[in-house]
């Protein structure tokens, strides 16, 4: 009996999702072939984001915008080297600091009092945090980058667009003449 029902329910859903998803498609004929090129080639801001989301870099490889990954790399590189460098200076400074709280060591690299190692400590440490911040902030662009750069790729600028620049004169409310530069911007 259950079994039974489960098949009915089966074909009910098959029917309204053929219905649902059937409903409002229409056949291309051989002509409409541009049409369906153009449907296809559409790009999608979409799949830019998730893409550089993802992995980073990859929604400007999606973009064509292939100049725009060893920028993205290189930054992320240096950002990196420069957080495990200032890093491994916090724990140095760090475990000096205690060392000389202790009574362990009188000196260290030349620097005598913990006051002058809590300021190293402190300084290496922040610099870490704005690395991660840093870091974040290049995630983030690269990101945004890749989602208005989809919005823009089918964006066609008109070879109509031009910048003419005249010299002008104008006579003022006192009847005195002005000299400057016209500027005018053609669509």
């Amino acid at each position: 009996m259950l079994g039974k029902i489960f098949k009915i329910l089966l074909i009910i859903i098959l029917l309204i999702s053929n219905v649902l998803i059937g409903h409002g498609q229409t056949v291309l004929s051989p002509q409409d072939d541009a049409k369906q090129e153009d449907i296809l080639k559409i790009h999608s801001p979409h799949k830019a984001t998730m893409y550089s989301a993802l992995i980073p870099g990859l929604g400007q490889v999606y973009n064509k915008k292939y100049w725009k990954l060893p920028i993205i790399y290189g930054a992320t590189g240096v950002l990196i080297y420069a957080f495990n460098f200032n890093n491994d200076q916090y724990n140095k400074y760090k475990n000096a600091f205690s060392d000389m709280t202790a009574g362990k060591i009188s000196y260290f690299e030349g620097y005598t009092t913990t006051d002058q190692l809590s300021r190293l400590k402190e300084n290496y440490l922040r610099n870490r945090d704005l690395n991660v911040i840093s870091l974040a902030a290049l995630y983030m662009l690269n990101v945004v980058d890749a989602t208005v750069d989809a919005h823009l790729f089918d964006y066609k600028i008109s070879d109509d667009l031009s910048l003419n620049v005249q010299p002008t004169l104008k006579r003022s409310i006192d009847y005195q003449n002005t000299y400057g530069l016209c500027l005018r911007l053609t669509f």
